[in-house]
Formats: structure tokens, C-alpha cells, sequence
């Protein structure tokens, strides 16, 4: 439900940009069984729009550090990652903490960097350590259950025939198997200009073991580059800043996936089968000086304040700082940079957007593959749960510290 930041031979995959409108409807066809959804503008006519009130009517304020969650519960309560005390928080429905498990360590209930959470069958919590590839399940009040890995591989990457490979958790399936995405990079093999490897989505079982293929899709953008630690040299792969990436969710029966070579939403079952591909008419969007000169800051900015960069030698973060400075970009942005799915099975794809835009847009895509129309967040508030009538996520006041809040969400018919 997150996008994972990677750390070590990946740097800070970003994605920014906007999406315009034709203006028209939603025409479907279908093609040997896969249907086919063609939207040239949205359903939404003047007066129909939903819209999030910029209001929050739930505002956690505490020592929040990268904050993944908020969840909501069937009963109200929420649950949270905060990755810089290594915890799992559930709160009330009013913002009340309720329970707080989990401390920095490698045994059962204890965390090295935690990464992201989801909500499974019976409200079941999932969190994901990422530094160590664990996946550990909490019951609803937040008490330790079980841990296991996707692919049966745990602990720190370790690089084979310098090679590294991962397999990161994507969503988690009402059966309670898990979707995840395998990666792969390479030291020492450099290749020219910009290349986008594929890379795959499995359907693991509760065991961790792989169930079924869900897809294989192009993966980062990235290009080669030469890092030296000590008086060793080597060269690895970095992301494109602004690049294209894969961005997918999985959720309920289903998992949704945008390759963003254009704004096209796959809908699989799954076990991979192919049901349904949601398209909207829409061109990219240059990206300009200013866009790249905020874009440069903001990661600048990351790179000083993600928990998993404090133990980066000093070198090794100048070198990555360098790289932030220097780097190309592309000329156009990308299309999809996140995916949600609410209640009532719509799709809500976070269409990108100059980085800087504070306030970020959601295309609302029905679950027939319909745009509904689009939905603004607040300035500074990244969502995670839609409900009925609320949004729930992240909101960053000016100094940069971390709230949980919810906003009032106005449907209209």
C-alpha cells in the first residue's frame, strides 16, 4: 500500500507529473475475453463531483518518523507503522492510543525498518521489515502472531554472482495470500543510457512460498552508476529521477497494475488472469526547470531525513547527493504514481504531478472501468484508506512533522 524506498543500489524512485481530460464518456469492448474500457473524460457532470473537505475531523499529532498507515479497522481503531522507534501504534476511532508493540531488533515482534502495512482476512495486521525480508502478522489489537518470508528467503540481501535479489509485498488478498514483486540488480555490469529491466508479481502463500505468476512488466527506469567505497569502486544501478516505474496494489480478489507507458490501469484476478484494462485519452506533460530544481531539493531533503540513511557512511551519502545533482531527466512525466482502492471497489489512481503541486489529484475509476471524475486531497496529505465518507492518512504540517488525520469525503449523486 506504499511505494517502498530502496536502499543501497536503488536511489529514491520519484514519480511527479499531471493528467488532462479529453471530455467525453467511457466506451467498452471486449478483446478474446478481456474487457477493454476507453474513457475520454469523465462521468461526473457540474454539481456530481465528490470532494474531500479540507477539514480534518481526526489529527494525531506525536513523534511520528516515515509513518506508513494509517489502516482502518472493521472497528474503527487504526493501525500504523513508525518506522523511527521500530513500532506498531493501533489507536480509537478518535485518535486515543490504544496499544504499542514492537522495539528495534531481529527476533519475533522486533523491527529493523519497517516499510508498510496492510490489513488481511479477519482484520489481521501485516507490517513488513524491510531491511531483514519479513513479513510479520499482528491480530487486530496489535499482539505478535507469526513472521515468515516471500520465497522462503529472509535477512539482509546478500549479493550472488553479484547479483541481488528481492522480493518486495505489494498487498495482501482476502484469502491471505500475499502479492509481491521480485527485483533483481546487478553490480558490476554497466550498460549505456537508460534501461528498464522487467520484473515479476507473484501470488505467495501464507507459508511465503510462490503460488501462482500474477504478471511480468518493465520495472525502474534507471542508468548505471559508479559508486566508490574505501578503495574499492563498482558500479550499480540507479533510478532515473522522474522516471517511469510499475506501480501496482493488490486488494479483495484482485490486483491492479499501471506500467505507465501511458495512462492504462490492468485489472487481473488473482492468479494472474487479465479481466480488464482501464485507459484514459491523455498526453504527458513536459517537465520544466522548476520542476527539476524542486524534484532535486525534495530528494536532497529525503536523503537527510529517512531513518534507514543515518548509518550510510558519510562518503557514500556524498556520493549519493552528487548524483541527485547531476542527474538527466526525462523530458515528460510519468502518468500513475499511486494506487488505492476503497469499500466499494473503486480505483482511485493518483495521477502524477509536478512536484511542485502540494495537493495531491485521484482519477475515481468505478469497478467497471468507468472515471468517475477527480478528487483533490488536501495541500501536504498523503491518503491510505478511503472509507465511506472519510479518508485517512499522512499530513505534513510546515515544519515538516508528521500528523494522522482524517478528512470528510462528500459524495454527491
Amino acid at each position: 500500500m506504499r511505494r517502498t524506498r530502496l536502499l543501497g543500489f536503488v536511489v529514491l524512485a520519484g514519480a511527479c507529473g499531471r493528467a488532462g481530460d479529453g471530455g467525453g464518456a467511457a466506451v467498452t469492448r471486449d478483446s478474446a475475453g478481456i474487457a477493454i474500457v476507453e474513457n475520454t473524460g469523465p462521468a461526473w457532470t457540474p454539481g456530481q463531483e465528490w470532494k474531500v473537505i479540507d477539514s480534518a475531523v481526526i489529527d494525531i499529532a506525536g513523534d511520528f518518523d516515515s509513518v506508513t498507515g494509517p489502516l482502518r479497522l472493521s472497528s474503527g481503531h487504526l493501525a500504523i507503522t513508525n518506522a523511527g522507534s521500530h513500532e506498531v501504534r493501533i489507536y480509537d476511532s478518535t485518535g486515543t492510543l490504544l496499544h504499542t508493540s514492537g522495539r528495534a531488533g531481529g527476533g519475533p515482534g522486533e523491527y529493523q525498518n519497517l516499510a508498510g502495512i496492510w490489513l488481511g482476512p479477519g482484520d489481521s495486521i501485516m507490517v513488513s521489515d524491510f531491511l531483514v525480508r519479513r513479513l510479520t502478522v499482528l491480530d487486530s489489537a496489535g499482539t505478535y502472531q507469526r513472521s515468515f518470508s516471500l520465497g522462503g528467503t529472509s535477512g539482509a540481501p546478500i549479493p550472488v554472482g553479484g547479483r541481488f535479489e528481492m522480493a518486495i509485498p505489494q498487498g495482501w488478498f482476502s484469502d491471505g495470500s500475499v502479492a509481491g514483486v521480485t527485483m533483481s540488480f546487478a553490480l558490476n555490469q554497466p550498460r549505456d543510457g537508460v534501461f528498464r529491466d522487467s520484473i515479476s508479481a507473484f501470488r505467495y502463500g501464507s507459508d511465503g512460498l510462490v503460488r501462482d505468476t500474477i504478471a511480468r512488466f518493465p520495472g525502474i527506469e534507471m542508468e548505471s552508476m559508479t559508486m566508490t567505497m574505501g578503495t574499492q569502486s563498482f558500479n550499480a544501478p540507479t533510478a532515473v529521477p522522474l522516471g517511469r516505474v510499475s506501480v501496482s496494489a493488490a486488494q479483495g480478489e484482485r490486483f491492479y497494475l499501471a506500467q505507465n507507458n501511458s495512462w492504462e490501469i490492468e485489472v487481473r484476478e488473482r492468479n494472474g488472469k487479465l479481466l480488464r484494462l482501464i485507459r484514459l485519452d491523455t498526453r504527458p506533460v513536459p517537465i520544466t526547470p522548476d520542476d527539476i530544481a524542486a524534484h532535486r531539493q525534495g530528494q536532497l531533503d529525503l536523503i537527510e531525513g529517512m531513518p534507514m540513511m543515518r548509518a550510510v557512511p558519510a562518503p557514500v551519502k556524498s556520493q549519493l547527493k552528487t548524483r541527485i545533482e547531476q542527474a538527466k531527466y526525462p523530458q515528460t512525466f510519468s502518468f500513475v504514481s499511486a494506487l488505492l482502492i476503497d469499500g466499494d471497489g473503486n480505483t482511485w489512481v493518483q495521477e502524477v504531478a509536478s512536484p511542485r503541486v502540494k495537493a495531491g489529484v485521484f482519477a475515481v475509476v468505478d469497478s467497471s472501468g468507468r472515471l468517475l471524475g477527480r478528487v483533490t486531497m488536501p495541500a501536504n496529505f498523503r491518503p491510505t484508506t478511503i472509507g465511506t465518507g472519510i479518508v485517512y492518512g499522512v499530513w505534513k504540517d510546515d515544519d515538516d512533522v508528521q500528523h494522522i488525520r482524517a478528512y470528510p469525503l462528500r459524495k454527491r449523486s
